[in-house]
């Protein structure tokens, strides 16, 4: 099965912001070709949204309550080996945690606040990775 160059990014965003959430929602509505398919607080209401189907792309926050974003994508990684994980960091001096999120395997890690550049940029990547592995 192929991917059409017009199939739209499937992406899941998860933070415990709401402001973040709406940004982001905003952010994307101005950009062709990505469907957000669900938002979650918490690592545990994304584990929960994967359970209905996988997107082709999670953004999801390190620090969270509950569930951090750490401890949710081992979780993730764990159970479906193939899911596409970009990590948001706000934390003065998270590079542990950066490095800690490219060891659990993030395709990325973007700094907050993040701007529309920044998400086109992962999104052009994460469609050339779909292409690729259609």
């Amino acid at each position: 099965m192929s991917v059409e160059q017009n199939d739209p990014l499937r992406v899941i965003a998860v933070d415990d912001s709401p402001s973040v959430i709406a940004h982001f929602k905003q952010l994307v509505s101005e950009m062709t070709g990505i469907n957000i398919i669900g938002t979650a607080k918490d690592g545990l209401e994304a584990l929960a949204l994967l359970k209905e189907g996988l997107p082709d792309l999670v953004v999801m926050d390190i620090v969270m309550p509950r569930m951090d974003g750490l401890t949710t994508l081992r979780t993730m990684k764990a159970s479906y080996p193939e899911i596409r994980v970009a990590m948001l960091s706000s934390v003065a001096g998270s590079r542990s945690r950066a490095e800690e999120a490219f060891r659990l395997g993030a395709v990325q890690v973007i700094t907050k606040p993040f701007d529309g550049a920044k998400l086109r940029d992962l999104f052009a990547a994460e469609k050339t990775h779909k292409g690729r592995k259609a």
